[in-house]
């Protein structure tokens, strides 16, 4: 039998206990071949390709409220969306913008079903009645307005990724 390197040991460790956060793509409603991301600044969009980024699903939220859920970046662990300005943009944890309301900027009310079928809308928890919605392809917060293009922008679909996509790097 082959020796394996202590590190894969280690590697496969890692991607068990990490199950336990589940990781996805979030996937727009009406432009379902864009996914969350974000660019070098932290801007929030919904993006393709290599745009497209995987978020560790929170819940409950950072305000630990019932039914609620946070978005912490897999490739940046420790950074969450969080809404400022009404633009969501990806910040440490330990060094945001205005600290003392960042968990309650990061956290969302979960609306399964909302709108459409199998799709999640997220309300903001310190700004009642605001969704997360893409507009230009930017996320942010909006007032729900009633029209059927809000309900269209602010519906998504979570979509299982995996936290082994590069298990290379997990030993290094």
């Amino acid at each position: 039998m082959p020796q394996v390197p202590w590190y894969m040991y280690f590697a496969l460790f890692l991607c068990v206990s990490m199950a336990h956060g589940q990781v996805y793509y979030i996937r727009s409603q009406n432009y379902p071949a864009y996914t969350w991301g974000y660019d070098v600044k932290g801007e929030a969009y919904i993006m393709t390709e290599l745009g497209q980024r995987l978020f560790r699903i929170i819940t409950p939220g950072l305000t630990e409220q019932p039914n609620t859920i946070s978005f912490e970046s897999y490739d940046h662990p420790g950074y969450f969306l969080r809404h400022y300005g009404y633009k969501l943009h990806l910040e440490h944890s330990s060094r945001p913008r205005n600290s003392h309301i960042f968990a309650q900027d990061s956290t969302f009310f979960v609306r399964e079903n909302k709108w459409f079928p199998e799709y999640t809308a997220y309300e903001s928890v310190n700004f009642p009645g605001y969704f997360i919605r893409h507009s230009g392809y930017r996320l942010q917060i909006n007032k729900l307005d009633g029209s059927d293009l809000f309900k269209k922008d602010s519906s998504f679909v979570l979509n299982a990724g995996s936290d082994c996509r590069q298990p290379a790097i997990v030993g290094k």
